[in-house]
């Protein structure tokens, strides 16, 4: 930072001495601007997050009323919490 103004002016001369550019917009260059700007605006991350999880909600809401239409023959059983045979076996061989 001590040579800055030196810098600057050597920078600054050098630009002066430079040959001038060519102005002329490239062909097509007012198309390629006035496309990028009709395109939608990406979305932020959250947005995508939210979509994402409310897809994944719809996905276990179905699952569960699959579930439930699996279920629903089996709802006016007499006993629906009755163990089963093999948690029965189970039961005993583990407190033996």
């Amino acid at each position: 930072m001590h040579n800055f103004e030196k810098q600057w002016q050597t920078v600054a001369g050098h630009a002066r001495q430079a040959p001038g550019r060519d102005e002329i917009a490239p062909f097509g260059f007012a198309r390629r601007a006035v496309a990028a700007g009709w395109q939608p605006p990406a979305l932020a991350p959250e947005v995508l997050w939210v979509r994402l999880m409310l897809r994944v909600l719809a996905g276990a809401v179905g699952v569960l009323i699959v579930c439930a239409a699996l279920e629903l023959p089996h709802l006016r059983d007499a006993r629906p919490l009755e163990p089963g045979l093999e948690n029965t076996v189970a039961q005993i061989v583990w407190a033996l």
